[in-house]
C-alpha cells in the first residue's frame, strides 16, 4: 500500500503506452475529422466520451523476456512481467497486482486450467487466452491490454534519460551485470534493465522494482523537462501491442487528471497467497502454486466495483 503524488503520473504510463501506439498505428480513425467551419470550437468536455469517465478501467500489463539476441537465437518470448492495473470508477483508487512468472495451475475462461508456467501462456495461446486467464484468476474484468519487451523497455528509460529507483538492500548480480547501493539513486538504461530482470530476491522483490521502474519511468514521462520525441519513440518500440480505444485518447487522459489525489494500493502475488515453492519432481520445475480463492478474496477487497 502507498501514495503517490501526483498518482496520475502511473496512470500516464499506460496513457504514454497508448499515445506511442496511435503514432504507430497504420488504421484510420472510426470517425472522420470533420472540415473546419465557422461555428464555434466545442468545449474540452464535448469531446470525451462521458460513459468512460464514469466506470473502473482495469489493464493487464505484459512485459516479455526478448530482446535482439534472444529472437535472433530463435529464442520464443515468454510473458515474465504481469501486473494488473486498475482505476476505480470514481479515480479515487489506483490498484497493483503483480503475479509471479513460476505461477502455475492458473484457471482459464474456458473452465480450463494452465498446469505449466503462466509466462508460457502468452507464447502458446496468445494474449487474448492470457488476458481471459487473469479475468478468471482474479475474477474481475480487464478492459485491455500493453505488451513491451526488454528492448523497448530498455529504449524507454534511455528516451527518458534514466530513471531514479531506491533499492532499501545493496543488489548484487553479475548475471544481469548489476551491482547497486543501498538507496536513491539514478541508473541508466542498461543497470534498469538489469534491476527489474535480477531475481537475487526471488520474484516477489523483482515484481516490486517492476513496479518502482514503471512509476519512474512515468514520472519522467510526464516532467515537462523531459526532452522526449515522441513519434520517433515510437517508432522504434517494435514490440509495442495495446487493444486500448486509441481513438479516445482524450478521455483517457481526463481521467488521468481526475486520478491526481488517487490512493494507490499495491499487491504482490507472494505468501501466504503463494502455497508452495519447489519442485515437485513433475517435469515442471520450480514453480509456485497460488491459493486461488484466497487471491480472488484479497483483489476483490482492492477492486470492490
Amino acid at each position: 500500500m502507498g501514495r503517490m503524488q501526483p498518482v496520475q503520473r502511473f496512470l500516464m504510463s499506460v496513457l504514454g503506452m497508448v499515445v506511442l501506439a496511435a503514432c504507430t498505428a497504420d488504421a484510420p480513425s472510426p470517425t472522420a475529422t470533420p472540415e473546419p467551419t465557422p461555428s464555434p470550437s466545442p468545449s474540452p468536455t464535448e469531446s470525451l466520451e462521458a460513459e468512460l469517465l464514469d466506470r473502473r478501467w482495469t489493464v493487464l500489463f505484459v512485459g516479455t523476456d526478448l530482446n535482439a539476441a534472444r529472437e535472433e537465437r530463435g529464442e520464443p518470448p515468454n510473458a515474465d512481467a504481469l501486473m494488473l492495473v486498475s482505476l476505480s470508477a470514481d479515480q479515487s483508487e489506483l490498484t497493483l497486482v503483480s503475479l509471479p512468472r513460476d505461477t502455475v495451475d492458473v484457471p482459464l475462461a474456458d473452465g480450463g486450467v494452465w498446469e505449466r508456467k503462466i509466462n508460457a501462456l502468452y507464447l502458446d495461446e496468445g494474449i487474448d487466452t492470457l488476458v481471459g486467464a487473469m479475468e478468471t484468476l482474479f475474477d474481475v474484468p480487464i478492459d485491455g491490454h500493453v505488451v513491451l519487451d526488454m528492448d523497448d523497455f530498455t529504449r524507454l528509460v534511455d528516451a527518458v534519460g534514466g530513471v531514479e529507483v531506491a533499492p532499501d538492500e545493496p543488489i548484487e548480480d553479475p548475471i544481469v551485470n548489476l551491482d547497486l547501493d543501498a538507496g536513491t539513486q539514478e541508473i541508466d538504461a542498461a543497470t534498469a534493465n538489469g534491476y527489474v530482470r535480477t531475481r537475487v530476491d526471488k520474484d516477489y522483490g523483482r515484481m516490486g522494482r517492476q513496479q518502482e521502474v514503471l512509476l519512474a519511468i512515468a514520472e519522467r514521462l510526464v516532467d515537462p523537462e523531459t526532452d522526449v520525441d515522441v513519434r520517433s519513440l515510437a517508432e522504434n518500440l517494435d514490440s509495442l501491442e495495446t487493444d486500448l480505444p486509441l481513438d479516445e485518447i482524450p478521455t483517457l487522459l481526463e481521467l488521468a487528471r481526475r486520478a491526481t489525489d488517487a490512493e494507490v494500493r499495491r499487491l504482490l502475488i507472494e505468501p501466504p497467497l503463494i502455497t508452495f515453492e519447489g519442485d515437485r519432481g513433475d517435469g515442471r520445475g520450480y514453480i509456485l502454486e497460488a491459493d486461488v480463492e484466497a487471491i480472488r478474496d484479497e483483489v476483490g477487497e482492492l477492486i470492490r466495483d
